[in-house]
């Protein structure tokens, strides 16, 4: 039942359930990578992003508490297989980098034109804009380290574009959004693609 702090079920629920279950995956694996490689910068750089992703798992998980509801868990019968694989050292850096992809439209862009339009709670809005912003600086550091393990593996130098480097989501951001524009019932396909991109 909810509490007095709303009268009615949120109509944004279910994206607040599926930014605490995805988050709080890519903190794991994100984590689990950080401690496998041997790369200290990259290293660092996913160390730093995990602790953003578990904080941001928690955060909405407890938003949806005090909206007087419960975090609607997902089972994933991969999450093992996958955890394993950025767990292992053996297995290098290169290839657990998510595929390059061309770059869209921006996957936040109705989340902010619902926070635009008024459509979200003022605690839940704020709680959404900080959670945009560090998404798009995490998505650039994630960029940026990338570029440089690739640039490692062949033997050169990373070639940043300015514009790309500081722009853009990351993968569970656009897992995130997919789910909102395909409808909160294929949830469980886009925590499976984030899953498998690990950002």
């Amino acid at each position: 039942m909810p509490t007095q702090t709303t009268t009615s079920k949120p109509a944004y629920l279910g994206l607040l359930n599926a930014i605490s279950l995805a988050e709080s995956s890519a903190g794991v694996y994100l984590k689990a990578w950080a401690d496998a490689t041997p790369d200290e910068e990259l290293a660092c750089t996913l160390r730093l992003v995990a602790a953003r992703e578990t904080s941001h798992g928690e955060t909405f998980c407890r938003r949806i508490a005090e909206l007087g509801y419960d975090l609607k868990h997902k089972a994933d019968p991969e999450a093992d297989k996958r955890l394993a694989k950025y767990a292992n050292p053996k297995v290098c850096d290169l290839d657990k980098l998510p595929s390059r992809s061309e770059e869209g439209e921006d996957p936040f862009q109705a989340i902010k034109d619902g926070l635009a339009k008024g459509e979200y709670d003022p605690m839940t809005a704020n709680m959404l804009s900080w959670y945009i912003a560090e998404e798009y600086d995490s998505g650039a550091r994630l960029r940026e380290a990338y570029d440089c393990v690739r640039a490692k593996a062949n033997g050169g130098h990373a070639k940043m574009n300015g514009a790309s480097a500081i722009a853009g989501p990351s993968g569970d951001a656009e897992a995130i959004m997919a789910c909102m524009t395909a409808g909160f019932a294929r949830l469980e396909k886009s925590l499976e693609k984030l899953a498998k991109a690990i950002k």
